[in-house]
């Protein structure tokens, strides 16, 4: 009797989450509130991950710099940190974290850029600053759980 209760007691699985031409793997604690072109997710203590697919672009690096200012724009007493590179086979990302307040409470963002193959996508995670940390292992992993997806194109009627 007792196995049993710690069988039925098991997390659920991780699922996937589809997005334009892509999927993520959403743990437990994370709900979908908006999916299509792009995905935000929400955790229970109420930070934010956006998920979104880019277009392709010659310098990674600079669109990286870019879209992390225009992130931080809207926050109060923002500050951009330093990039951070990452190359690893056939992936390459640039990351910034920015810190800065949103109303009178003091959050962190980190913004990353990811060219994975020839597919590039971009993911935006939002915490208070004191939730942060705990939250950014997980984000990081449904980041780096992100796979382009190839849809078939629809089927040709053929004329009678």
């Amino acid at each position: 009797m007792m196995l049993q209760n710690a069988q039925s007691a098991a997390p659920p699985s991780p699922a996937p989450v589809r997005g334009d031409r892509f999927q993520i793997i959403v743990p437990q604690g994370w709900r979908t509130l908006m999916g299509g072109a792009d995905v935000v997710l929400e955790h229970s203590s109420g930070a934010s991950l956006l998920v979104r697919r880019i277009p392709a672009t010659k310098n990674l690096a600079m669109y990286a710099q870019q879209q992390a200012e225009r992130v931080m724009t809207p926050l109060g007493f923002a500050k951009l940190g330093d990039p951070v590179y990452f190359k690893d086979g056939h992936d390459e990302s640039v990351q910034y974290e920015i810190v800065g307040n949103r109303l009178s409470e003091h959050h962190r963002l980190l913004y990353r850029a990811l060219r994975r193959d020839t597919n590039y996508f971009e993911f935006v995670f939002e915490a208070s600053e004191d939730r942060f940390d705990l939250l950014l292992t997980e984000a990081q992993g449904i980041a780096s759980s992100v796979q382009a997806i190839i849809e078939a194109p629809p089927a040709r009627r053929t004329r009678r």
